[in-house]
């Protein structure tokens, strides 16, 4: 279709446009709505009980089989596993990205069945459960009693009961753990009575199997020609205590009869006694959420939040339920901060445009392009299957400044045409854009190919690209179809004919001259009343009004604040549309012409040192990327912070409690902290245990915190000062990862591994060393682990000639002592539509030391012997928790980067401490996100860019025919790259993610500016002008397109470079990369891209003679009238 169709047809271009905008808002009712795309590897969670075992124990008869049969399943990465003195055995498998979590677990679960051989009867009895899970945590309620009135069993149990099944069906919910215990009919043994009347646990356990089951007696009258037919119907399962008491343990033929509750005590207790939980210090109980791979986030999160409103209005008096953390927190804060900087971007591209257009019909046709391009985006990021996210929003952001400038060509094309006599604006339009089409479409492709590369990348890092990446392509697209359609229509309709005065009829000048009366009338009483400003006094308001924006004053979070911003900038904007500030700028810029064209000149004859820039920017980029510290996402102020306690082996869980309650105490007196949840038996790093707790601590909402006093770095120097005065455990605090579904920490993680399959204790003093070393490195603030083999234990020795000589067996010894200290599973009952498990143990008083072995007794044919005939106990040192990764031994290492230093450089100091402390066989690995860090390095993004220059350096040379003067753009692009980093290193920003995705849209923006000065030059050179005078012809006419498109981008992504509250670092390294490389790259591709130009111009004549077009220069002699300059 020929482009002069939408010129002559404005109702058809619009239309293409308002269709553009509802396809757009349809995709975005459509699109869902989370803080990153699906990043995070597939996880397969393999968990079991054994109960009663210690970790060694679980590690040889559970993990073990389980690892040999699950390693090497299809897409697998690593796994890890765990196997604590609790009984408890955790698997977690990761794969890689890509992989279908369905197809993961699947393949899991029948790994894991062939295993089942393998595994002790108990594991078997209590079940493997495998399902899919993200290891870290999407989000965490509490319920809590208020008043006092409930017990900690009721809390935990009205959750487990009520709310924890409802949130399990919600879909995207991996998990639902409650951070506390199930009801269980406890029976507590009584050993000296048990002894008295010749039992064993075996005895009890076998009482239970036979009288507490479920049985299907059968019908009368079935088939039988009868008129009526009965069910016959046995009571079952056993409910409660009474009828567990009365079970009969023993009955003699002389009447005797012994129950249960003759020899234990039997209650409605709880399944493990080793968690604590208080809610800002009331009791309560905690559950912790975590997603399935694959979910949305955000919509998880959503629709747990209105389950959890509902159970509110039902919950018993006294009882609340609170949400202590959740990802859409900062989501949610941090979309708001986006739009608000989109909203802010927009004013201030409409200003910077404005004042290089100078008239509101010249600039609405541009500014018209971004809703039409922005809101269309939407559409297509549906079709693409993407996300509303940080990284499409701040795409976004961006593509504000990008999509004016295709409108902006074709209104300066437009403008050139009226300014050479065209009397028809139709007409006019329809020049231009057969002039200017292909330019469009060159430039748009070129804009364009920077991001196709960044779809072949793997890894987290190609996620990230790619979703930016390909959002800007579509804005970008859309914003050259409304170029090529909307925007001529418009200019045919907004814009008028510069017609002189001698040219227009006499009727007009009539007419004319009565406006011209009429004017001086109203220009006589505008001077009269209005506020008169010298432009210098304008540009400091007007810089003054963009600095109160910066400073949130605008926001009227300070009602005087925000009234003293409104009045500056009511000012601004009365200077800014004076004549007077117009014919100032205009001025300003003549002078700045003729000092370019003086400029570009000299550089044209010192070629030189044209050359020279380039060769030191590409010296100071490579330095710098060398040199500047590295991340893959920079950690943000979530409004969350994570606490762990570690107290010395040992430590009972009243003692931890104890400290818990005291760290508790300290987080309540910071005004910063909202909500504090305590967590007593449980540590996120650690596992299970009496030694372990855990703090979850929400801080107040971003705009009611002091960004400097009450930040989350604030708040953890305050919490670790004030924490400092308990000296009798370890006590920590960090940050949640950025980037949810790697680890439940920030920071770093390494698994140091022992290949040598040796003892733990030379392991240990390895790791000793190890951490040692690295702790001593300056960019390391602190590394530890969790892991420790001096918790004191008892070996059990068995005396076998004298077991044999008494009759019995080792497994009899064996049962007898778990039955009484370890705790068996011997039964299940019914209640409250549940299924709990019975539980049997010996009493607590009757197992406090080991001396109570004394007491405990096994029978010896008709008599009963003391176990300790034939028990002995060795005191031993040995770990709580065993870790495995990728089946070999284990030991976990979390730390921090010391402030200053990136996580770059605190894996460099890892490598290199390994390579000098680690002896052979020991190794290390990483895990979580460091994992992919340390995975993408820096080869991959160098690779990236690489092959975006060669597809941009591809296509001009097609557009050029020319393999030489494509050079004179690809050599600019390393001077707004240099900037970047410039200003990065300034700014103390990292070389992370955000910085790398504004790099890649560099390289497309710098090499647009050097085509519109290349295209241009090498226009003038066909018509017969000399290749130093199309140089300078070409350089001085798009030098105000590509200063008004330039700082319509610097001055835009003003709000991202000084973005504070939610989401802040990443902004302020989009902005501050963007800005900075824009900045110095647009200073100096006009100073040295016309001396490139001639230079490789020169040279493709020496091969390829130039074709000419028009040597008289009759097509544009106004236009070289227009840029012309007299040298004075």
């Amino acid at each position: 279709m020929n482009l002069s169709t939408f010129i002559n047809r404005p109702v058809l271009s619009t239309v293409i446009s308002i269709f553009i905008v509802i396809f757009g808002l349809l995709g975005l009712a459509s699109l869902p709505v989370e803080q990153y795309p699906d990043i995070a590897p597939p996880t397969i969670q393999v968990s079991t009980n054994y109960t009663g075992a210690n970790a060694q124990s679980v590690l040889n008869s559970v993990i073990a089989p389980l690892e040999e049969q699950i390693n090497g399943a299809e897409n697998m990465d690593y796994m890890f596993s765990s196997a604590a003195n609790n009984g408890s055995a955790t698997i977690q498998v990761y794969f890689k990205p890509g992989m279908d979590p369905d197809m993961a677990a699947v393949d899991v679960q029948n790994r894991v069945a062939k295993a089942a051989s393998f595994l002790p009867a108990e594991v078997n009895q209590v079940g493997v459960i495998t399902q899919k899970r993200q290891s870290s945590m999407l989000m965490v309620f509490n319920v809590y009693d208020t008043d006092g009135k409930y017990s900690e069993e009721f809390i935990e149990n009205y959750m487990a009961i009520n709310i924890i099944p409802v949130i399990k069906r919600v879909s995207g919910v991996g998990d639902a753990m409650v951070m506390g215990a199930d009801y269980s009919m406890r029976i507590w043994l009584k050993p000296d009575v048990m002894a008295q009347y010749g039992l064993m646990p075996s005895d009890i356990s076998a009482a239970l199997a036979e009288q507490n089951i479920e049985a299907a007696p059968g019908q009368f009258g079935e088939n039988g020609n009868q008129s009526f037919q009965y069910v016959m119907r046995y009571k079952g399962r056993l409910q409660d205590e009474t009828e567990f008491g009365d079970i009969i343990v023993r009955a003699t033929n002389d009447g005797e009869i012994l129950r249960l509750k003759d020899v234990a005590d039997v209650e409605l207790g709880r399944l493990s006694y080793g968690f604590k939980s208080t809610t800002n210090g009331h009791i309560g109980c905690s559950a912790i959420v975590y997603q399935s791979a694959g979910s949305n986030a955000t919509q998880v999160v959503k629709d747990i939040q209105t389950e959890l409103a509902k159970f509110q209005k039902e919950a018993p008096e006294g009882v609340k339920i609170i949400t202590t953390m959740s990802v859409n927190d900062f989501l949610f804060a941090s979309i708001h901060e986006v739009v608000k900087t989109l909203i802010e971007a927009f004013v201030l591209v409409f200003l910077v445009v404005f004042i290089f257009l100078q008239d509101f019909r010249s600039t609405l046709i541009p500014i018209i392009a971004i809703p039409v391009a922005l809101i269309g985006t939407f559409f297509l990021m549906y079709i693409f299957g993407f996300s509303v996210n940080l990284l499409t929003l701040s795409a976004l952001v961006l593509a504000i400044a990008i999509v004016v400038d295709d409108a902006i060509v074709v209104v300066e094309a437009v403008h050139a045409k009226l300014d050479e006599g065209y009397s028809s604006s139709k007409r006019a339009a329809i020049d231009a854009m057969n002039e200017i089409a292909g330019a469009l479409v060159s430039i748009t492709l070129v804009m364009m190919l920077v991001f196709i590369p960044v779809s072949f990348m793997g890894g987290t890092s190609g996620v990230f690209y790619r979703q930016f990446g390909l959002t800007m392509a579509m804005s970008i697209g859309l914003s050259a179809i409304n170029a090529l359609t909307l925007s001529p229509a418009l200019c045919a309709l907004f814009l008028k004919p510069h017609k002189k005065e001698d040219e227009k009829p006499l009727k007009e000048r009539i007419k004319d001259a009565y406006s011209a009366a009429g004017e001086v009338m109203k220009e006589t009483y505008k001077k009269r009343f209005r506020l008169k400003l010298p432009p210098v006094i304008t540009l400091v308001f007007i810089t003054a009004s963009i600095a109160l924006l910066m400073m949130g004053w605008f926001d009227f979070e300070n009602i005087m604040k925000g009234v003293i911003a409104v009045v500056v900038g009511i000012i601004a904007l009365i200077g800014l549309f004076s004549r007077e500030f117009i014919d100032f700028f205009n001025k300003g810029f003549n002078k700045l012409l003729k000092v370019y064209n003086t400029a570009s000149g000299w550089f044209i004859r010192h070629k030189i040192t044209g050359f020279s820039i380039v060769a030191i920017s590409i010296a100071v980029l490579v330095w710098l990327m060398s040199t500047t510290a590295t991340s893959m996402v920079p950690q943000e102020d979530t409004g969350t912070i994570m606490g762990v306690v570690d107290m010395p082996p040992a430590t009972a869980l009243e003692k931890t409690k104890s400290i818990m309650d005291q760290v508790d105490s300290i987080c309540g007196t910071i005004p910063a902290i909202q909500v504090r949840n305590a967590i007593t038996g449980f540590s996120f790093i650690g596992g299970q245990g009496n030694t372990y707790g855990s703090f979850i601590i929400k801080l107040r909402p971003w705009d009611e915190r002091d960004e400097k006093t009450e930040s989350a770095n604030a708040v953890l120097g305050q919490l670790y000062q004030k924490c400092s005065q308990i000296k009798d455990g370890r006590i920590m605090f960090f940050t949640p990862p950025m980037i949810p579904g790697y680890s439940a920490t920030s920071g770093f993680e390494i698994k140091l591994q022992d290949k040598t399959g040796g003892d733990l204790n030379n392991f240990f003093q390895v790791y000793q060393r190890y951490i040692a070393a690295l702790n001593a490195r300056p960019e390391i603030q602190m590394a530890y682990s969790t892991f420790n083999p001096t918790f004191p234990q008892y070996l059990v020795e068995l005396d076998v000639a004298k077991i044999k000589q008494a009759g019995l067996t080792q497994n009899q010894i064996l049962s007898a002592l778990q039955g009484y200290y370890g705790g068996m599973y011997v039964s299940n009952f019914n209640k409250f539509g549940k299924l709990y498990r019975v539980m049997m143990q010996a009493s607590p008083e009757a197992r406090v030391s080991p001396e109570t072995l004394k007491r405990i007794k096994v029978r010896n044919g008709a008599t009963m012997a003391p176990i300790d005939n034939f028990v002995s106990l060795k005191r031993v040192y040995g770990p709580d928790i065993i870790n495995r990764f990728n089946m070999f031994t284990s030991i976990a290492v979390t730390g921090q980067p010391a402030p200053g230093f990136s996580s770059g450089d605190a894996i460099k100091a890892i490598e290199e401490v390994g390579e000098e402390m680690l002896p052979i066989g020991f190794g290390y690995d990483y895990s979580g996100m460091t994992r992919e860090e340390a995975k993408g390095g820096s080869g991959q993004t160098a690779y990236v860019f690489a092959l975006v220059l060669l597809f941009v350096y591809l296509l001009l040379s097609a557009q050029y025919e020319s393999y030489i003067i494509p050079w004179a753009v690809i050599l600019s692009v390393p001077f707004g790259l240099m900037g970047t980093f410039v200003f990065a290193r300034f700014m103390g920003i990292d070389n992370n993610i955000y910085l790398q995705i504004a790099l890649i849209m560099l390289i497309g923006l710098l090499a647009k500016n050097a085509i519109l000065i290349v295209e241009f030059a090498l226009e003038r050179r066909r018509t017969g002008l000399s290749v130093v005078q199309s140089a300078i012809q070409g350089a001085t006419a798009r030098l105000r397109p590509i200063l008004m498109t330039s700082l319509a981008m610097i001055i835009g992504l003003l709000p991202l470079m000084f973005a504070t509250g939610a989401g802040a670092n990443g902004y302020n390294a989009l902005g501050t990369g963007a800005i900075g490389g824009m900045l110095i790259g647009m200073i100096l591709q006009v100073l040295v891209v016309p001396a490139m130009f001639v230079a490789f111009q020169l040279i493709q004549e020496k091969i390829t003679p130039p074709k000419w077009k028009d040597k008289d220069n009759t097509g544009i002699t106004s236009e070289i009238e227009q840029y012309s300059i007299t040298r004075e």
